[in-house]
């Protein structure tokens, strides 16, 4: 089933998909009540929506709703960088494992609502990726049983803005010889009489308001058969730029997931995007990697069996 959150009202009210058009509030206080609820809860969910199917149950008309992000309460929001075949092939040395940032809960935004890129952001790209969202705490479990603490995936549009990433969150230091030691030089190649450490910090770059677009539905576990064969499309006003597929992953989702147990206590809710779609088009040959979203109006996200996710833009004027 699919799953979402939107304000009637004013009001955050879950909901369940019932058409295209239409949904049925659900009874539940938030997203994470219901997922918390477990079982049971699922079954109170689609007892809902089969009413609204068979019209014994009021419909929520959803074509202009005031969509929230699927759990607008995720206590954790985690992205797994780099984790692509193409990326990785241009890589001094292939990641040894998954390797993650973190965005926090302002970051979110719902579906239809403006990604908004102030002018110290300089370039901003998108990242069209799904989500996992767990059901269940999990820490320290092995890839084999991960996905058992998966409640269902939605998707997001990670912004990631170069332009301060490079511009005012990295700094390189030329430290002392004394003070090198060889973790830090073994990530890149190293010139003759190299001493620069290089830093890149990514708060502002990754985790800024409304750079977790994300929705504007939570499809359960159970209608999503392999989450490492999704096909992933990214669009930018109407146009097709990104068009890759999660078997294109470098590390599979359950190798992600598995991983970030081990550093976070994962708690029922909480997000992690798996990896970005790279490959490009005919007409974006450089795919999102050559999509600066201040030229354009609007950003979409497509995965199949997810649904689609679409933001209008609002960038101020690039400071110079």
């Amino acid at each position: 089933m699919k799953l979402g959150t939107i304000r009637v009202d004013g009001k955050e009210t879950v909901i369940g998909r019932v058409n295209d058009e239409n949904a049925v509030a659900l009874d539940f206080a938030s997203m994470e009540d219901l997922i918390i609820g477990g079982d049971a809860a699922l079954e109170s969910a689609q007892k809902s929506i089969d009413a609204g199917i068979a019209g014994s149950a009021q419909l929520i008309d959803i074509s202009d709703a005031d969509w929230l992000a699927p759990n607008p309460k995720a206590s954790k929001i985690i992205g797994c960088a780099v984790n692509n075949n193409r990326l990785n092939s241009v890589a001094y040395r292939p990641m040894k494992s998954p390797m993650f940032f973190t965005k926090g809960r302002s970051a979110l935004t719902g579906h239809n609502k403006p990604i908004e890129i102030l002018g110290r952001h300089g370039r901003t790209i998108p990242e069209p990726e799904p989500v996992a969202v767990f059901k269940s705490t999990a820490k320290n479990v092995a890839p084999e049983n991960i996905l058992d603490h998966v409640f269902g995936y939605t998707m997001t549009n990670d912004c990631t803005a170069s332009g301060i990433k490079f511009g005012e969150d990295s700094i390189a230091l030329n430290q002392k010889p004394e003070l090198i030691h060889p973790h830090h030089m073994e990530w890149r190649h190293r010139f003759e009489n190299d001493n620069y450490l290089y830093f890149i910090y990514h708060a502002r770059s990754k985790g800024a308001d409304t750079f977790a677009a994300m929705g504007p539905w939570l499809t359960t576990a159970d209608e999503v058969k392999d989450p490492n064969n999704l096909h992933v499309k990214g669009y930018i006003d109407g146009e097709l730029y990104a068009d890759d597929s999660t078997s294109n992953y470098f590390f599979k989702v359950e190798q992600v997931l598995a991983e970030a147990s081990i550093w976070f206590t994962m708690e029922p809710g909480d997000c992690i995007h798996t990896g970005t779609a790279v490959a490009g088009t005919e007409k974006f040959p450089k795919g999102n990697l050559g999509v600066d979203l201040r030229q354009f109006s609007v950003t979409d996200v497509e995965i199949d069996g997810l649904g689609r996710l679409s933001n209008p833009i609002a960038a101020e004027p690039a400071e110079r």
